[in-house]
C-alpha cells in the first residue's frame, strides 16, 4: 500500500508537469510487459520515456567534439590556477594550461580540486551506486521497455538493451570514495529485480560495478558562476548527470560565451 501511495503521488506530480503518463492496473501492466510479476499492484506508463546507452553516448560526444575542433589534454588536473583573484588556467601533470574561463566539471571530485578559495569550492560529495549487467538473447528480449519498480520502499530499475542484455540498478550509498562491489549489494539488487521481473534469474550475470555520483546538500545540480571571475561549475547532478547533460551543456555554453 505504501508503494502504491508513492506511485499515486508520482503520477499526480508528473501530470502537473504536463507529461503523458497513464495509470495502469495489474492486467494492463502485464499486457505491455508480460514478464512483469503477476503480483505487481499497479503501474505508470510514461509513453514518451526513452533510454540511452551511456558508454556509447560518451564515446559519441568525444567524437563529435573532436570533429568540431576540440583539443584534448588527457592528464589529471591538480589545481585551478587563480591569478589576482581571477581564473588564469589549470595546473595538470606538471603543465599549466592558460585560459580566461575554466569549467569545473569533475563530478564527485569537484570539491577536491586545489587552488580555489573556500567560497568557490562546490559543496559536492561522492554517492556510491552499484549496477549489474545481465546477458540475454538478442532475439528473445526479456523486456521491451525500461522498467522501474518499487519493492517495499526500495527502488530498482531494469533497462533492456538492443543486444539482449539488461542493466539492473542502482544502489544509493554514502560510502565516500569506496568503489568496491560487496556481495550484499549484488544480492539486494537481484532480489528486488526478481520481485518485479522473475525471469531475470535465467540471465547470466556478466558485470557488477560501482561508480560515484556527485551529490549536493539539497540533491539539486550545482551549475553556474562562482565568486572567482572566470570559474564556472557544473556538478552535483547526483543520479541525473546523463539525463540533464543537454540542458547543462546549453547553460554552461551560454555562461562561457
Amino acid at each position: 500500500d505504501g508503494d502504491r501511495a508513492w506511485s499515486d503521488e508520482l503520477y499526480r506530480f508528473q501530470r502537473s508537469l504536463g507529461l503523458d503518463v497513464e495509470r495502469l492496473n495489474t492486467r494492463q501492466v502485464r499486457a505491455l510487459e508480460p514478464n512483469i510479476a503477476p503480483g505487481v499492484r499497479s503501474g505508470l506508463w510514461a509513453k514518451n520515456d526513452h533510454q540511452v546507452q551511456t558508454r556509447r553516448f560518451v564515446t559519441a560526444l568525444l567524437a563529435a567534439a573532436t570533429a568540431r575542433g576540440v583539443h584534448w589534454h588527457r592528464a589529471p588536473v591538480t589545481a585551478v590556477a587563480v591569478t589576482a583573484g581571477a581564473v588564469s588556467g589549470v595546473h595538470c601533470d606538471g603543465v599549466t594550461l592558460s585560459a580566461p574561463v575554466v569549467v569545473l566539471a569533475a563530478g564527485p571530485w569537484s570539491g577536491a580540486i586545489a587552488g580555489l578559495p573556500p567560497g568557490a569550492v562546490p559543496p559536492v560529495r561522492p554517492v556510491k551506486g552499484q549496477i549489474l549487467r545481465l546477458a540475454g538473447e538478442t532475439g528473445r528480449p526479456l523486456l521491451g521497455r525500461s522498467v522501474r519498480g518499487l519493492v517495499q520502499g526500495s527502488s530498482v530499475y531494469l533497462v533492456p538493451r538492443a543486444d539482449g542484455s539488461v542493466g539492473v540498478g542502482a544502489t544509493v550509498e554514502e560510502r565516500g570514495y569506496d568503489t568496491t562491489v560487496p556481495a550484499g549489494a549484488v544480492y539486494e539488487l537481484l532480489r528486488d529485480a526478481r520481485r518485479v521481473v522473475p525471469g531475470i534469474t535465467e540471465l547470466e550475470l556478466v558485470e557488477a560495478r560501482a561508480g560515484l555520483r556527485p551529490g549536493s546538500p539539497d540533491n539539486a545540480p550545482v551549475v553556474g558562476t562562482t565568486t572567482v571571475p572566470g570559474l564556472i561549475v557544473a556538478t552535483g547532478h547526483s543520479r541525473n548527470g546523463i539525463l540533464l547533460s543537454p540542458l547543462t551543456a546549453d547553460t554552461v555554453t551560454a555562461l562561457v560565451l
